[in-house]
């Protein structure tokens, strides 16, 4: 069920325009880093293309990269992670995805699409591994900034997957899931 429901997020967000003037990144490769993303969820072959896709618009020098392009950084040692068989390569890849997040929030606290992509990782992530802190902070501002209905930056599409996947996590009280449902669609799933 839960791959499922980042299924439905992913194709989403790929189908989603995007303005993202506030960094001044080409909307096309930021739409090919979504695509590329979110194909290497399911087949690790798509991981070397993302880092391709990075390096040849961003370089080699992830301390000069814009806080999106880092998140996606972020995304590839946090893909490295799913895909890898052995545990401490696991923890290894998930701990460096994790520091390299925590660069990227630091930057931009406010974005939207970072604080998602963090949450949907550890969403998945076992609470054993200690990060629910990092997990419930970025449901918090996720949810905030769904309820801003800013969508300058990340268009409503975007953010309707975004709350569909939030709605059905199961991590929302009964008025939050009710205000993200008059935004997004209601409980039947009508809009």
């Amino acid at each position: 069920m839960k791959l499922l429901i980042l299924h439905i997020i992913f194709i989403v967000m790929l189908n989603s325009a995007n303005l993202i003037a506030a960094e001044n990144i080409d909307p096309g490769i930021i739409e090919k880093l979504r695509v590329t993303y979110y194909s290497g969820v399911e087949n690790e072959d798509y991981i070397d293309s993302l880092k391709t896709i990075i390096t040849k618009n961003f370089g080699e020098n992830i301390s000069r990269y814009p806080a999106l392009i880092l998140a996606y950084h972020a995304g590839i040692e946090a893909l490295k992670s799913k895909h890898s068989f052995w545990p401490f390569t696991k923890m290894t890849y998930l701990n460096d995805s994790m520091d390299i997040f925590e660069k990227a929030i630091t930057n931009e606290p406010e974005n939207l699409e970072i604080r998602f992509m963090r949450y949907s990782i550890l969403y998945f992530v076992p609470g054993i591994l200690g990060y629910e802190s990092e997990e419930q902070n970025d449901l918090e501002k996720v949810y905030q900034l769904l309820l801003n209905q800013n969508y300058s930056v990340v268009d409503f599409g975007l953010q309707k997957g975004m709350a569909e996947f939030i709605l059905q996590s199961g991590s929302l009280n009964e008025t939050e899931l009710n205000k993200l449902y008059r935004i997004f669609g209601s409980k039947n799933g009508d809009e």
